[in-house]
């Protein structure tokens, strides 16, 4: 029931009407099950998996209720393959972003599965100040979150969405409007980290993809709430769904 006795509304009805009429949703969706396989065996940017083409459709057909009014994806094909899922359900096309990309690694090509599993053992035992050196031979994290913080500017400020400080508080700027305007992105583990990172003004860590930790396939939606007439914070509403 909405409401009480008394004719009041309950504390889970307000709640939810509370979270009703934002002028922005944001559904950070990582992308299905990757074929690595095929990446040892010399493909450069493996798309999914047979696993991970079911993954993305049963994600499409639990997303489609939502209605994205637009989609960005990674350029990476595991990312484009699930975005196009998505897409093909709510007949929408990808915009893809080259910046969304997930943080540089350098290419394993043709090694076995123990000595990835090594390299990346390796990398994880440096002291923690290496750690901002992105993986060895890699995208160092600071311009890794630099250009994907970037991107999400860029992104949020073609639907009139804009950061501003007021008050020594980093806050947005958002235009009103009659209904939610909902954007997905399909990215990944390490990409959409940063951007919930850059989002709720969390200071950067360089190993934000442990810190907010997603499984595949799954999706997190955040949103902008007014906090006065000055402007909008972004509120985490979800984390991690999965389909089902």
């Amino acid at each position: 029931m909405s409401a009480t006795s008394d004719g009041t509304l309950n504390l889970e009805e307000r709640e939810r009407r509370g979270r009703s009429g934002l002028p922005i949703e944001l559904v950070l969706i990582r992308h299905a099950e990757p074929d690595w396989e095929g990446a040892r065996r010399g493909k450069r940017d493996p798309g999914l998996t047979a696993f991970g083409r079911e993954q993305a459709a049963t994600l499409a057909a639990h997303l489609r209720d939502l209605r994205f009014a637009v989609l960005y994806s990674s350029p990476l094909e595991r990312a484009r393959e699930t975005a196009a899922a998505i897409g093909a359900s709510q007949n929408l096309d990808t915009n893809v972003v080259k910046e969304l990309a997930e943080i540089g690694v350098p290419l394993l090509l043709g090694a076995s599965q123990s000595e990835v599993d090594a390299y990346f053992t390796a990398a994880a035992r440096r002291p923690f100040r290496d750690h901002w050196e992105g993986f060895p031979g890699g995208e160092p994290f600071r311009d890794f979150h630099r250009r994907v913080s970037g991107a999400m500017r860029q992104i949020l400020g073609h639907h009139g969405v804009q950061v501003q400080t007021t008050d020594g508080f980093q806050t947005w700027a958002a235009q009103a409007r009659a209904s939610t305007l909902r954007i997905g992105v399909v990215a990944h583990g390490g990409t959409n980290s940063v951007i919930l990172t850059h989002l709720l003004g969390v200071p950067a860590v360089p190993w934000e993809w442990i810190r907010f930790e997603t499984p595949l396939a799954a999706y997190s939606v955040v949103a902008l709430r007014a906090i006065n007439v000055q402007g909008y914070i972004w509120s985490l509403q979800q984390f991690g769904r999965r389909a089902g």
